[in-house]
């Protein structure tokens, strides 16, 4: 069966960031997020009292909370983190109000910094998912990702690219992260179509390749942006030469988005 879909990475493949950025970011969750306890400080039994230290200092604990989650593979919503920042500053709300002041903190954590300051998108972006959608191709996002798919959309239609997706898959969202079987079996399901049917691109050798193949798709290991990080990250690691994976499996490492169409090319004729 030909390729009939593409899923992409979003970190480093379709967009990426500053240390600059991510600590705007960093400031507006806790300033959106104390202003909030502040403002439901009559709900929440001793919320009024919090001081913007306490939420700093929860936010921080929160960090060390999720990462124990993400060594398992798994992975925690908006909601819940804001439930879990509320246990951490000991603020508790009637049975009936709890859902729906969770609900706003999730919205803040996830939203805030993403209003006004977007990332920058990756200039291959924009022509490769067109022509991929002019040959007829499903387009899918699989992203280890703390914020909503929501967030997300708003974020590629401020870069004029929303139209080309047909699902976003969220790692907050679906509980699991890359490379877990799982996220990827989710956009799969949402794209309507089987693994050996689609291509995975993405900048992370073991999220991305090893976690795509394993589920039995292809993938594309694309290295093209990973001198943005180079200053502050290691770079990503590029395919081993002994790395084996499923038989009819195509894995190929680019470093242009523009080359994805010929993966996609060799994939059918492995599959002819």
């Amino acid at each position: 069966m030909p390729i009939k879909a593409v899923t992409f990475d979003l970190w480093l493949t379709l967009i990426w960031d500053s240390k600059e950025l991510e600590e705007y970011r960093r400031l507006r969750r806790l300033l959106n997020f104390h202003k909030f306890v502040k403002r439901v400080g009559a709900r929440g039994e001793a919320s009024e009292h919090i001081s913007f230290n306490a939420v700093r200092l929860a936010m921080e604990q929160l960090s060390e909370k999720v990462k124990k989650v993400y060594d398992k593979g798994r992975d925690v919503s908006p909601e819940d983190r804001g439930r879990m920042l509320f246990e951490l500053l000991g603020i508790k709300f009637s049975r009936g109000e709890a859902a729906h002041v969770d609900a706003q903190a999730g919205r803040i954590m996830s939203d805030s910094g993403y209003h006004a300051k977007y990332p920058h998108l990756n200039p291959e972006a924009e022509p490769a998912l067109k022509e991929l959608k002019e040959a007829g191709m499903r387009i899918g996002l699989v992203s280890n990702a703390a914020r909503s798919a929501n967030t997300y959309s708003r974020m590629l239609k401020s870069f004029g690219i929303a139209q080309y997706f047909d699902e976003l898959t969220i790692s907050c969202e679906i509980g699991y992260l890359k490379p877990r079987k799982e996220i990827f079996a989710a956009s799969l399901h949402a794209l309507g179509v089987k693994p050996h049917e689609a291509l995975h691109v993405g900048d992370l050798f073991k999220a991305d390749v090893v976690g795509a193949t394993s589920y039995g798709m292809n993938a594309a290991l694309y290295t093209g942006l990973w001198h943005k990080y180079a200053q502050y990250m290691n770079p990503g690691e590029h395919i081993p030469v002994d790395f084996e994976t499923r038989k009819r499996v195509v894995v190929e490492e680019i470093s242009s988005l523009r080359k994805i169409p010929h993966v996609i090319e060799k994939c059918n004729k492995l599959q002819r």
